[in-house]
């Protein structure tokens, strides 16, 4: 029986630092990306970097940009199923992007639909982290997470960022845990990592 472990959080709370320690400690786990399919033989996308996405994301209307990032993340999420990998860590997983363009306007009924379709995690990891403080660590800003805004800086950012939230009531669930992670990496990674070998020594 697989393992989902997801580690969600606003842009800038250090999620894919935190993935990456936890594939070094377990390398054999399954690593789910959103944008994996621009990595793969498969991809068709007409995109080279994160940065033409960024561009095409910002073009979008709420809804349609809704639906486009979850195509692209079930593609992610379905590799990781049929893996043979017994832990699959899922970064940011849907709660991030959902809770991004609930703040930009998409159709709450739609955004439930759209969580409902995919798998549960058998622990969900939130990193929080101060808006201003997250900014700071960020050595370049998108649009997307400025929110959609073609002024992409500290200030949009933080502001962005302050109209989303994760504690969205359709999201939460008993196994939602919320870690600070304004700690020095490895001290964050310490509350991580006790959380996902509890949960592995369940079995």
């Amino acid at each position: 029986m697989k393992k989902l472990i997801c580690i969600t959080g606003k842009d800038g709370t250090g999620k894919s630092t935190q993935i990456d320690m936890l594939k070094k400690e377990y390398p054999h786990a399954f690593v789910s990306e959103i944008w994996d399919l621009l990595k793969s033989p498969q991809n068709k996308l007409m995109f080279n970097s994160k940065k033409d996405i960024d561009e095409y994301l910002c073009g979008l209307t709420p809804n349609s940009r809704m639906l486009f990032l979850m195509h692209a993340l079930k593609f992610s999420v379905d590799r990781a199923m049929e893996s043979d990998a017994g832990i699959v860590l899922l970064n940011a997983y849907h709660y991030k992007y959902l809770a991004s363009e609930i703040a930009l306007g998409a159709d709450l009924e739609l955004a439930k639909a759209l969580a409902n379709s995919f798998p549960k995690p058998d622990l969900i990891i939130e990193l929080s982290l101060n808006s201003s403080v997250a900014a700071q660590r960020k050595q370049r800003f998108s649009k997307y997470e400025c929110g959609a805004n073609v002024n992409a800086d500290k200030h949009s950012f933080i502001s962005f960022q302050e109209k989303t939230t994760l504690k969205q009531s359709f999201f939460t669930t008993n196994n939602w845990q919320t870690i600070t992670s304004d700690l020095q990496i490895e001290d964050t990674f310490i509350k991580v990592l006790a959380q996902v070998e509890r949960l592995i020594e369940v079995d």
